[in-house]
């Protein structure tokens, strides 16, 4: 077998192991652990000829697989147990496994690293204070939450979308906040109160928009109150008077 690669290029003696397996395709569950072994001390050899340093593990590798050889030559039982606190591999089956489970924990190791490199990919921000990015000035809903704007709006939307002819013509308008509130402060003018959804009274979706956040911003700036007698009951829009 011609290598070229040297020690440097597996991570210890079972890296070792389980490549010449590999390049011997063998099956890993199925080893011939003769095969192996010469491949071993046959590269180990191959790497001291060159004058390369090689590292202890995998000179101490080589003892315990020159070992297991002896025993398999001799099969002496009395050598077996005599060197079993000498050394750590013991039989065939205990270097099979050796390998097996080394393959398993690579494999792991591989796979930790590709999901490492996968994160690196992804930039993650640490948690930032928004208070300066908050608006501090506090909105007079009365007795009336947002939410409970948001719920008749809503239910406002879903019958709109059955009273809709079925032709019509879209056509191109503006609306902005202060034009808007400035035609609610009209309508004010004339009725002191009004319905939320009354304000309403176009189906565009710019237009609900507009509208919406105007009253918001009359509530915020105390120009109007929203009130509501009861959960079935219309939100009431009423006029302050304090801007007259």
């Amino acid at each position: 077998m011609e290598y070229q690669f040297t020690i440097n290029d597996f991570e210890g003696p079972l890296d070792l192991l389980l490549h010449l397996v590999k390049t011997s395709q063998m099956n890993i569950y199925d080893i011939d652990i003769k095969v192996i072994i010469e491949e071993y001390l046959k590269f180990i050899e191959m790497e001291k000829e060159r004058s390369i340093d090689i590292a202890s593990s995998y000179l101490v590798m080589a003892s315990e697989l020159i070992h297991l050889k002896s025993k398999m030559l001799v099969n002496d039982r009395e050598l077996e147990e005599a060197s079993e606190d000498e050394f750590t591999i013991t039989s065939e089956e205990d270097l099979k496994q050796k390998i097996i489970e080394y393959e398993k924990y690579k494999k792991i190791s591989e796979n930790l690293i590709e999901l490492e490199n996968k994160r690196n990919n992804f930039y993650t921000k640490s948690p930032m204070n928004l208070d300066e990015f908050i608006d501090k000035g506090a909105i007079n809903f009365g007795n009336v939450s947002l939410n409970d704007l948001v719920m008749a709006l809503k239910k406002f939307k879903e019958r709109e979308i059955y009273n809709k002819p079925l032709n019509t013509r879209i056509t191109k308008k503006e609306y902005s906040i202060e034009r808007r509130i400035e035609d609610i402060r009209k309508i004010l003018k004339v009725r002191d109160k009004i319905e939320f959804l009354d304000l309403f009274n176009e189906p565009h979706k710019d237009f609900i928009i507009v509208t919406f956040l105007s009253i918001l911003t009359m509530s915020k700036n105390d120009e109007i109150a929203l009130t509501q007698e009861d959960n079935f009951k219309p939100i009431l829009i009423e006029r302050r008077h304090i801007h007259e």
